[in-house]
Formats: structure tokens, C-alpha cells, sequence
């Protein structure tokens, strides 16, 4: 028999084996699942988004996962450091 850890132990295991220990069905799911993130506009960058999404009558973070599409999708250096 093991031996318990200790109280102020803490086991972790690698996303690998723990996505391994997953059922199938829970692992397409999580491949599925929103991910969240958090981002700090300035006043301009806020009233011209949300003019966007209201001159074409969607949301937000509509507008925003959008131009991430674009972005990801076309294949157009975001920096153009070194380029004058």
C-alpha cells in the first residue's frame, strides 16, 4: 500500500496524462469549450469597436473573434519590424 502524501504536498500530473485518462467523448468536448481571455482597450479603441458592432447589428466580441479569424487567416506579417 502507498503511503499518503503529505498534507502540504500537492500531486500534479501533466495535461498529457490526464487528457490520456479522459473518456473520448470528454476529451472532444474540452477541444470544443470556449476559452476566455481578458483584454485592456483604451476609451478610442472601445467606442470604435462597439460602433462596429452596432453599425452590423452583432455583439461585441463578435467583432473581436472576427478579426482574430482574419487575422489567423490571411498571410500577412501582424510586425513588420524590419520593414521601412
Amino acid at each position: 500500500m502507498l503511503a499518503a502524501a503529505p498534507l502540504w504536498c500537492k500531486v500534479v500530473q501533466s495535461d498529457a496524462k490526464v487528457k490520456q485518462a479522459m473518456p473520448i467523448a470528454a476529451q472532444a468536448q474540452e477541444e470544443k469549450s470556449p476559452h476566455r481571455l481578458s483584454v485592456s482597450l483604451t476609451a478610442e479603441q472601445y467606442r470604435e469597436l462597439n460602433e462596429i458592432a452596432r453599425k452590423n447589428r452583432v455583439s461585441a466580441a463578435w467583432v473581436v473573434r472576427e478579426a482574430i479569424d482574419r487575422l489567423l487567416r490571411d498571410d500577412v506579417p501582424l510586425l513588420h519590424v524590419g520593414r521601412e
